[in-house]
């Protein structure tokens, strides 16, 4: 009895159909610096971080800095203190290589970021900086949403070159799609599984196969369970 309902119960489960989270999805941003004519040039520092509506901080996604990470004074005065998100690498000494970097589209504590628009912003330093102004500071923005989004050759701010790809990731399933009947395997039967026990084959009840069994399924279980409790009785 005790097996036949939870027979039931995974059938019904199954039939219903389970909705699957959707995936974060991705950012990735390339770019150019240029140099900003301080005594340190062509070395620099540069920092990358998030802003969401009306400017709050989401999350640094990159960061070129060493000993002069105190320059970067724009992105000092959005990020907590003592932020080590996302530290890409050192001071960089050349600005002949683009620097490219890839965002998960999670916040500081690891949740991924509702749809809407946000800024992507850059800032580069080069010299002693005490004020943003003294730097380069670039800023773009992209929608977060169901639809890709590329974005190239934009210019800002002393940042050349700059592409965006949004890849929303993969869509979720439909909430409790109908039943559908698989066609019928050359073998005749439930195909099932190949002999090594791995892939569905068409047809079959594994993943990948046609809920038309699984419905099969359920009624006989409910057949069986009928005829348990008429012999009990």
């Amino acid at each position: 009895m005790r097996t036949t309902t939870q027979f039931l119960l995974v059938s019904a489960f199954l039939l219903g159909g389970a909705v699957l989270p959707a995936e974060a999805g991705s950012l990735t941003a390339t770019f150019t610096t240029t140099p900003n004519g301080g005594q340190y040039a062509p070395n620099h520092v540069v920092a990358v971080w998030v802003e969401g509506p009306a400017g709050a901080f989401v999350k640094t996604i990159g960061r070129w800095s060493a000993t002069r990470t105190g320059s970067l004074v724009a992105w000092k005065g959005k990020a907590p203190a003592n932020d080590a998100d996302a530290v890409s690498g050192a001071t960089q000494g050349s600005h002949a290589t683009p620097l490219t970097l890839t965002w998960n589209l999670t916040d500081k504590l690891g949740a991924v970021i509702p749809d809407g628009t946000y800024t992507v912003r850059m800032e580069l330093a080069d010299s002693n900086a005490t004020q943003a102004v003294q730097n380069h500071q670039g800023t773009f923005t992209f929608v977060k949403g169901t639809t890709a989004q590329m974005q190239t050759a934009l210019t800002n701010g002393g940042f050349t070159n700059v592409s965006l790809n949004f890849d929303p990731g993969a869509t979720p399933p439909p909430t409790n799609p109908p039943p559908t009947n698989p066609p019928p395997s050359s073998g005749g039967g439930d195909a099932g599984l190949d002999n090594n026990g791995g892939d569905a084959i068409e047809g079959g009840c594994a993943a990948g196969g046609g809920r038309g069994n699984l419905a099969t399924f359920a009624l006989l279980g409910a057949a069986v369970l009928g005829l348990r409790r008429r012999r009990r009785a």
